[in-house]
């Protein structure tokens, strides 16, 4: 590593004191990397690439550089996939989204609240996630601090207690006891949800492993939200025109050490259009797995 970087700085410093006589664009390669250095309007830009042992994978980029008048910007960018152990670059900036995560949730009756307004079922009230792709940028010298987004996908289930389901009534989305003599054997409020965080990011070494802590700003867009339960042995759809807000912004708190963190999700927009439904904002406590 000492050598590659002494070799980066040669590069950089080279490019820097000779712009007119260097070509374009220069690839290096280095004990099985490839260096690509480009000059384009005053600027230096360096992306190194590592070959895969998947031979699907060709010329993985693991570092991306642009030099200008003495300053750099990094990035770095990854994939995850569920059950696949990414490699260990000590440093780098490395961003942090579990590839997957289990939590349970609350229909609660405020943004930053973690109670419920409804009665539910609190160990069946849950939601999983998968998150396939990260990408972080450095923004301090250390590498400690850095700017983090993913993409993720979410199935969000609440199961209600006491034999109620949430109902539409003429306009308006209510929470209703079932209908005289119809017992619910189970009732439940679903959708899947699309996320969207842009977080800023804490991570340094503890021992052979990172310790990271990250909080930001989540945007969310709801499809597929329904109403029902079963009762006489079947399942029945009580409602999908539930008056749900389908865009929606969360808070989301990341802690974690290697590849096991907790996370924590409070939604800072109602679920409901809250003038034709219940003011409910959902949030969310669990576990994720950082692969």
């Amino acid at each position: 590593m000492k050598s590659f970087t002494l070799l980066l700085l040669m590069t950089v410093s080279t490019f820097a004191v000779a712009q007119e006589t260097v070509p374009q664009d220069t690839t290096i390669y280095l004990k099985g990397r490839r260096m690509v250095v480009q000059e384009r309007d005053g600027k230096i830009k360096v992306n190194l690439y590592e070959n895969s042992n998947d031979n699907t994978l060709k010329n993985t980029q693991v570092f991306e550089g642009v030099y200008l008048e003495g300053r750099s910007v990094e990035r770095t960018t990854t994939f995850s996939l569920p059950f696949d152990k990414k490699k260990e670059h000590r440093a780098r900036f490395d961003p942090h989204y579990p590839s997957f995560y289990f939590g349970f949730n609350r229909m609660a009756t405020a943004p930053m609240r973690y109670n419920a307004r409804v009665p539910q079922l609190y160990t069946k009230s849950w939601e999983w996630g998968l998150n396939l792709y990260n990408t972080g940028i450095s923004i301090s010298n250390n590498n400690h601090w850095g700017l983090t987004s993913t993409l993720g996908v979410a199935r969000v289930v609440y199961k209600l207690d006491n034999n109620l389901g949430f109902e539409r009534v003429g306009d308006a989305t209510v929470c209703i006891p079932a209908p005289d003599k119809i017992e619910y054997s189970k009732s439940w409020l679903r959708y899947w949800a699309f996320r969207l965080p842009v977080s800023v990011e804490w991570q340094t070494y503890v021992g052979s492993r990172r310790f990271f802590m990250a909080a930001g700003a989540e945007g969310e867009w709801r499809t597929g939200v329904t109403s029902r339960a079963k009762y006489n042995g079947h399942k029945h759809v009580l409602s999908d025109k539930l008056n749900a807000n389908p865009l929606g912004v969360n808070l989301l708190l990341q802690a974690g050490y290697g590849e096991v963190g907790i996370q924590a999700r409070f939604t800072l927009t109602p679920l409901f259009d809250k003038h034709r439904a219940p003011e409910i904002y959902p949030a969310s406590i669990g576990i994720g797995f950082y692969w």
